[in-house]
């Protein structure tokens, strides 16, 4: 499946049961010739309304984060494992079925834009991207070289909102960033074959950012 052929899909995606819990679909963005490609869990409640990526005060630390190395969100393509809202409040993670289920959407995003490095935050995006079962917590900060790109797992933008040591070491991680954009992409030809395996709520209140 094609980039314009998966988007066009997901729009009306009801693969799984998260379609009765979203508002909107939330595909991802960004330009398709971005070397930084930004995979989260799945949209909140705030993605879910604006049906954009990263929105709220989790979106506001990635627009911080990503100033610390002097890039824009314009400069990254950013997308979840699922497009679409889990139900809860706040939201429930995805389940392995419903991660599946998006599975054709985000291989076809990764072929489309090609990137040199791909940031997974936090542990099922680290472990869906790595195919390493390690907490996120023991293998953050580490480029793994996979598919001729480097996959760099780091913990997910909540927790670092609530935890201001988790923050420090997110913020120590993405300083690595720029060393990787800037290298060559790595000599491997390994492949990873990745298995398949409510709205209206009022958003709850959040920390402040730094």
């Amino acid at each position: 499946m094609d980039f314009a052929e998966a988007q066009k899909e997901a729009l009306g995606c009801r693969r799984c049961g998260l379609c009765h819990s979203r508002s909107q679909v939330v595909f991802g963005e960004g330009p398709l010739n971005a070397e930084l490609f930004v995979v989260g869990e799945a949209p909140g409640f705030n993605e879910d309304r604006e049906g954009r990526t990263f929105q709220g005060a989790s979106g506001m630390l990635l627009d911080r984060l990503l100033g610390s190395i002097g890039l824009g969100r314009d400069r990254a393509y950013l997308t979840t494992l699922v497009k679409c809202r889990p139900p809860g409040t706040p939201p429930r993670g995805p389940k392995p079925a419903e991660i599946n289920s998006c599975r054709e959407y985000l291989m076809s995003q990764l072929a489309a834009v090609d990137p040199k490095v791909v940031l997974a935050l936090g542990d099922l995006a680290s472990r869906l991207l790595t195919g390493r079962k390690e907490a996120v917590s023991r293998i953050r900060g580490r480029a793994v070289p996979l598919d001729g790109r480097f996959v760099f797992p780091t913990l997910s933008l909540p927790r670092a909102l609530y935890t201001p040591a988790d923050r420090a070491l997110l913020l120590s991680d993405f300083g690595r960033l720029p060393e990787l954009l800037s290298a060559e992409r790595p000599a491997t030809y390994g492949t990873l074959n990745i298995p398949g395996g409510e709205t209206g709520a009022r958003e709850p209140a959040q920390p402040e950012l730094f």
